[in-house]
């Protein structure tokens, strides 16, 4: 990739749902985070920030070397808090914004780079669309990025979609649209994966 793009991971939540750090999963040899984080590199990112809020002091020190850590004290007021303190980390000069979710370890560099090219190429934040829904990570051109960091509440980046270019990017893999909310969810999630 010719222009920079940065990669903001979420991983800044408590996992209330799942009952223990998600994060911290296994997923083939690694974690569920650490493999979202691989990816990110792997995909050219960079900077590449990890927002870490619940349960960081376990979290970081096994995360890989090469990306930013940051930690969302506020996490609690939703993901939008966690989206200002990445784009905080981002320099002036970036092209765009991958923002990817802590809890997708099956998103792979070849999925990114694909959502990427598609919106440096259009110029419009570009959503993966996997089934009939829209699914992560999410592609956010620098035109983009003074708005998204004035979002509040547990919104995300949804909430300017109305605002600016939106291209909808159709991907067949329905297994990459999953997260892991649920213990059902990680085993679901890797059900998909274990023939490979």
């Amino acid at each position: 990739m010719s222009k920079q793009v940065a990669g903001i991971v979420l991983a800044a939540g408590d996992s209330s749902r799942f009952g223990s750090p998600k994060q911290l999963l296994p997923w083939r040899e690694t974690t569920v985070l650490n493999s979202v984080v691989q990816t990110a590199i792997e995909t050219d990112l960079a900077p590449v920030v990890v927002v870490l809020g619940a349960n960081a002091e376990q979290i970081e020190p096994g995360l890989p070397e090469g990306c930013i850590v940051v930690i969302n004290t506020s996490w609690s007021e939703g993901q939008s808090s966690s989206i200002r303190i990445g784009l905080a980390q981002v320099p002036e000069e970036i092209d765009g914004v991958l923002i990817l979710l802590g809890d997708q370890p099956q998103v792979n560099p070849y999925f990114c780079e694909s959502i990427v090219r598609r919106g440096l190429e259009s110029g419009k934040i570009t959503i993966p669309y996997v089934n009939d829904r829209r699914a992560n990570p999410v592609f956010f051109p620098k035109l983009t990025l003074e708005k998204l960091g004035q979002v509040a509440g547990d919104q995300g980046g949804r909430a300017i979609f109305s605002e600016f270019r939106v291209e909808l990017f159709p991907w067949l893999d329905d297994c990459m649209a999953m997260d892991i909310d649920t213990p059902e969810d990680y085993e679901k999630l890797k059900a998909c994966y274990d023939s490979e």
